[in-house]
Formats: C-alpha cells, structure tokens, sequence
C-alpha cells in the first residue's frame, strides 16, 4: 500500500465522517425547533417528527387549508407553494418579510429563536375543520 495513497483515504474518511456528523447534528436541531415551535402553536411536538404529519400540521399552523398539501404534486407550483407556505408559516408567529428572509437563509437558528424566545408568540390562526 502506497503511503500517498493511505494518507488519502485517511483524509477523506475523517472528512465525510466529520460532514456527516455536522449534518446529522444541523438534522438534529431542525428537529428540536421543529417540536418547539409546533408545541408554541398548541400542536403536540411529536408530530415534529412524522415526515408527511410535520407538513401537514405545518399547514395548518400557517392557517392554510390542508388540502392544499396536493399542490406539492405538482412539478414547479411545489416550489412556489413551499415559499408561500414558508412565508405563512413564519408571519403566524408575528414576523414579517425580513423575519421570513431569515428564516430562509438560517432555518434551524431562526426556527430555534422563535421556538425558544419568550418574545415570540403564535399569533396565526390554527386551520380547523
């Protein structure tokens, strides 16, 4: 074995363990924030954790009628309903265009401040049936 060669694969073992690790990690606290933000919109925060039940609750949060989950079947209105859904979602809890923004660009540390803040409240609507 070539000492090149083994120096190689030790460097990209330590390097996909170590992004796999920070992925698993951001994974992680996605689902923290997740729970407590459900949990501050008086959802249960198990439902955090349930792939398509998050999505559906999510909708609901955001005051939005849960049918319009089967938008997201549809090539190219899925990515523009992820966007207003994302927008709704964050202006439920009081924050507005910039907050959104935010919210975008750094979702598990804005998710984490509006599920941990005492300032920030559920103010939405919760979609009912």
């Amino acid at each position: 074995m070539n000492l090149d060669t083994a120096t190689g694969w030790g460097f990209l073992g330590f390097f996909l363990s170590t992004y796999l690790l920070i992925i698993i990690g951001w994974a992680v606290i996605g689902i923290i924030a997740h729970w407590k933000l459900f949990e501050k919109a008086d959802v249960e925060g198990w439902k955090a954790i349930i792939p398509i039940l998050n999505f559906w609750e999510m909708i609901k949060i955001a005051g939005l009628n849960p049918v319009m989950i089967l938008l997201c079947l549809i090539p190219g209105i899925n990515v523009l309903f992820g966007i207003y859904l994302a927008y709704k979602f964050v202006e439920s809890f009081g924050f507005g265009f910039g907050g959104f923004l935010l919210y975008v660009i750094f979702a598990p540390i804005m998710m984490l401040y509006m599920g941990f803040s005492s300032e920030v409240r559920y103010t939405g609507t919760y979609y009912n049936y």
